[in-house]
């Protein structure tokens, strides 16, 4: 079942966004679980540029499956999250592609 994941950067977030051992250790993270990722990737600002935190599509089997990927992630150890929002997504169109 999908869940959807929201996070809003921490104050802090641009500081831990430019430690490149963080992020690599995150991306290795993310790729280690590609299997349960639907879609993955930073928000952005309006200026398209500037990252403000995350959104992350996982297919798992529960609300506290999905909490313990997120927080199981470096970036998140790290502090980059601040508000963390979990809710179950219901798949209506994916990919150009109309849900059964």
């Amino acid at each position: 079942m999908p869940w959807m994941i929201v996070s809003d950067d921490a104050p802090d977030g641009a500081r831990i966004r430019a430690d490149r051992a963080v992020m690599d250790a995150h991306w290795a993270y993310e790729l280690s679980i590609k299997d349960k990722i639907l879609c993955a990737g930073s928000l952005r600002s309006d200026d398209g540029i500037t990252p403000i935190g995350s959104l992350l599509v996982l297919d798992v089997g529960s609300r506290e499956e999905a909490l313990a990927i997120i927080n199981a992630d470096p970036a998140t150890k790290a502090g980059l999250r601040g508000r963390i929002t979990v809710k179950r997504w219901n798949k209506a169109i994916f990919g150009g592609v109309v849900a059964d």
